[in-house]
């Protein structure tokens, strides 16, 4: 077997567990725990379902190209943006993007270490104070202790899997399914259902967006869209179906309180720390890499990139960002779909993708200018549609600039299904 072969010898299921691994987290259980609180269970899985639909849409068309060409993000991203432009659109978007996650979990490791303390040691804490102390240890992890995640992982991930099986199983032995199907939220407090499939297409726009980093490993066309919709709809689906069952059990929407009223709330506390933790360092890693590219710094200074962004994170952790983490999921909205919208025009619809060329051009301004389209369009749209409609006016806009700009029939050739 040739190294070629090795190192693209993903199948569907490989690609699929990659996935399934990332959206067993805390901010799945976020997702779910939010909505759940202006609509009725069946609506969450609706919205859900469509929202995450959407994303698995743009990502399988995404990853399909990242097997024809054997390229990953940033590398599909320079056709149409230009190796520059790609490195600061994406480092602005997904590096922002990945700060905010980064604050948002922990947010979520403070909170429950300040009611660790004071369920314990009747020792009040604030939770501002606690979740910059502890997105400062996480930043550390990142910087100087990253070899050592992948043991950090082999206990957090099935101490989360533990976690979420054993709130199931309290929740349901004081309650019946009726409670949750007979469950309507407070008529103040609903939310449309079109804001509803934007908060979820913002959940995970980026891990979309970012997807031919991992679906350029898989062999063929079909083993790339078969472990895209299998990796990351089942698992959403039941991670926002098991927050929003939690959430109206527990009675309130704050994942920390939730896990605060349970059997054994220390431990299961704990656990969601480190929960937090495990996802958090591949947060801050993957952030301190964008603000690496956007600031041109060699790869030598990769810990100092990583540490400017984890201070920066934790200080979003310490201002509240858990409070306002539906705005956060809006804000994703506006900023990274449009980048999909672009990529799958350019390989898919102008059919402009140029490998060779990206590499001799460092801009390209009709990308840009499309993308930065696509984002107006959706912070200046009121109608909750609007994460829908950023993708469809950056991919528009960038096809009529491609179309004024090149001769018509003048599109890449097109590789075969089973290249």
């Amino acid at each position: 077997m040739s190294k070629a072969d090795s190192e693209n010898s993903l199948d569907w299921l490989g690609l699929a567990t990659i996935w399934f691994g990332g959206m067993v987290s805390v901010p799945s259980l976020f997702i779910g725990s939010t909505l759940i609180a202006g609509l009725s269970f069946t609506e969450v899985l609706l919205a859900g379902l469509v929202g995450f639909s959407v994303v698995a849409g743009f990502m399988s068309l995404e990853s399909v190209a990242a097997v024809d060409q054997r390229r990953n993000t940033v590398e599909l991203a320079s056709s149409a943006f230009g190796r520059s432009g790609a490195n600061l659109v994406l480092g602005l978007a997904l590096g922002l993007s990945l700060l905010g996650w980064f604050g948002v979990q922990a947010a979520v490791a403070g909170a429950s270490f300040a009611r660790i303390l004071k369920m314990s040691f009747a020792q009040v804490v604030p939770a501002s104070g606690a979740s910059l102390l502890m997105g400062l240890l996480m930043m550390l992890t990142a910087v100087f202790g990253f070899r050592h995640v992948k043991w950090l992982n082999f206990i957090g991930v099935p101490c989360k899997m533990a976690l979420l099986a054993y709130a199931m199983v309290v929740a349901f032995q004081s309650h019946s399914w009726a409670v949750i199907t007979q469950y309507r939220p407070a008529p103040e407090h609903r939310i449309d259902m079109l804001t509803a499939i934007g908060l979820c297409i913002g959940f995970f726009s980026v891990g979309g967006v970012v997807s031919p980093d991992y679906a350029r490993h898989a062999r063929t066309r079909r083993d790339a869209i078969l472990g895209s919709v299998l990796g990351l709809l089942p698992s959403a689906m039941g991670m926002a179906a098991c927050g929003a069952i939690l959430a109206v059990i527990q009675q309130t929407y704050d994942i920390v309180e939730i896990y605060a009223r349970m059997g054994m709330p220390v431990l299961a506390l704990s656990i969601l720390i480190l929960a937090a933790w495990t996802t958090n360092v591949m947060n801050a890693y993957s952030s301190g890499l964008a603000l690496n590219g956007l600031l041109h710094w060699p790869a030598t200074r990769r810990r100092t990139a990583t540490l400017i962004a984890g201070v920066m994170g934790s200080l979003l952790a310490a201002s509240g960002i858990l409070d306002h983490f539906t705005n956060f999921l809006m804000l994703l909205t506006a900023t990274v779909p449009p980048v999909a919208g672009v990529i799958v025009c350019d390989y898919w619809l102008a059919r402009s993708y140029r490998a060779d060329e990206a590499q001799r051009r460092p801009w390209q301004a009709q990308g840009i200018a499309a993308w930065v389209c696509g984002v107006a369009a959706t912070l200046l749209l009121s109608h909750p549609i609007r994460s829908i409609v950023g993708i469809v006016v950056a991919a528009a806009v960038f096809y009529l600039l491609t179309a004024l700009q090149q001769p018509r029939g003048s599109g890449r050739e097109w590789r075969s299904p089973s290249s």
